[in-house]
């Protein structure tokens, strides 16, 4: 799985601000002109956005002879004082209008509004994440503990500026809420950045990193990637796994070799996150001291072998979810909804979710929705799509504490270009101002 972005705050900390993408429609509001006679809303279509994501900005000119009147759009990229003009276009025949904002345009941090007939409309303050990429390990890889594994982590920032704060993070295990910081570094010229890590705790690792918030970008975080953490191999007792991750319902072999243990007994302990180890099977060495157990585990869990007073490395097993989607629709209208939903085993009733988009370069993914898994372990995301062209968008539900995350197959879904109103999503005699 490609490197894709999520402060110490919390999964839902950074991410809790996600849930203002439901497209900024729906806080469209009146501004009334000096002369009272005319009053102009405006929207955007995404909030935080992206850097160099296209952007629509819509809304309507409500007042006698609204149609085919200039309206302006006036902008200020932070820290700057002044607003400056920087694109018109006319009303339709019902007052509706749509800006886009091209590709590789809005980049940072700044402030809109639009004015027409003396008008002017409220001032939507707009947030921009920087994209953050992530390299590392293979997603799912195995590593161990210790410093002779040391793992090194690496990126890029963008838009950034050399000193930039980075911090490399890891999902809380008792809770699977929060990130802790494991490791900082800052921004180097080129807008790289890398770590070398040694993992001391055995388990689940989901790893991220962090760009602190600056006056260009809000706070910023790259795509997870997950790992299975277990302790270096006892040669007296070892301990492996024939399938590392799982996904829930799949079997597993663990397997190893007792020195000396020709017919001893072997017993297979078990923990899952917050427990303790407690024997789940037994068998019997043959007389190479080898032995072998099937286990199905529901949840990601950490094993230990024991023979005699010999006791194996603990072993982690990671399990993801299973994560089912429904094909979405292929082509829409700008303006229109795009529903994406599912299932999720086992039961993950208000478990946090994700849309993602793929990034503008095809390297990765991020967050464009956060919801939380509904009763009976059901989804359903819902999200108007305003800019034409191609877009690609996964379903992706993060790990943590029980088992790990697992993400959707792609959807592709076509834009086509709309008329002001169909992106407005409103009919010429209603009140919905643009919603």
């Amino acid at each position: 799985m490609s490197a894709v972005r999520r402060h110490s705050l919390g999964a839902l900390g950074i991410l809790g601000c996600l849930l203002a993408l439901a497209p900024a429609a729906a806080q469209a509001r009146r501004h009334p002109s000096p002369n009272g006679r005319h009053n102009i809303s405006i929207a955007v279509s995404d909030n935080p956005v992206v850097t160099g994501d296209q952007l629509a900005i819509f809304g309507r000119l409500r007042g006698p002879n609204n149609a085919n009147r200039t309206v302006v759009l006036w902008h200020r990229i932070n820290p700057r004082r002044f607003f400056t003009p920087i694109q018109r276009t006319r009303t339709d025949a019902h007052g509706f209008y749509a800006f886009l904002r091209q590709t590789g345009v809005v980049n940072t941090n700044r402030n809109w509004y639009v004015k027409s007939l003396r008008a002017r409309s409220r001032t939507v303050h707009e947030r921009v994440f920087s994209l953050v990429t992530l390299n590392g390990p293979a997603n799912g890889s195995n590593l161990e503990t210790g410093p002779a594994h040391r793992v090194t982590f690496s990126g890029t920032v963008s838009p950034f500026a050399v000193g930039d704060r980075v911090i490399l993070q890891r999902q809380n295990a008792n809770s699977g809420r929060g990130w802790h910081r494991i490791d900082r570094t800052r921004v180097r010229p080129g807008g790289t950045f890398s770590f070398q890590h040694t993992f001391r705790v055995p388990g689940d690792a989901n790893v991220r990193v962090l760009v602190r918030a600056t006056r260009r970008n809000i706070a910023s975080v790259s795509d997870v990637l997950s790992y299975e953490i277990s302790q270096a191999q006892n040669p007296a007792l070892t301990l492996t796994s024939s399938a590392n991750p799982l996904t829930v319902g799949q079997s597993t072999t663990l397997s190893g070799t007792l020195q000396g243990g020709a017919g001893q007994a072997v017993n297979l302990f078990a923990k899952m996150a917050g427990g303790q180890f407690t024997q789940v099977a037994t068998t019997v060495a043959d007389s190479s001291g080898n032995y072998s157990f099937v286990q199905v585990p529901l949840h990601s869990t950490l094993y230990q072998a024991r023979g005699g007073t010999k006791r194996s490395a603990q072993l982690f097993e990671g399990v993801r979810f299973l994560l089912t989607a429904s094909e979405a629709p292929g082509t829409v209208d700008a303006g229109q909804p795009v529903t994406f939903s599912g299932t999720v085993a086992p039961d993950a009733t208000g478990h946090v979710i994700y849309l993602q988009r793929q990034n503008a370069g095809g390297n990765g993914f991020h967050t464009v929705q956060v919801q939380n898994v509904a009763a009976g372990s059901v989804y359903s995301i819902t999200r108007r799509l305003f800019v034409p062209g191609t877009k690609v968008f996964r379903v992706l539900i993060p790990g943590g504490p029980l088992n790990q995350g697992a993400a959707s197959q792609t959807f592709t879904v076509t834009v086509n270009p709309a008329s002001p109103q169909q992106v407005n999503g409103s009919q010429p005699d209603n009140n919905s101002e643009g919603q």
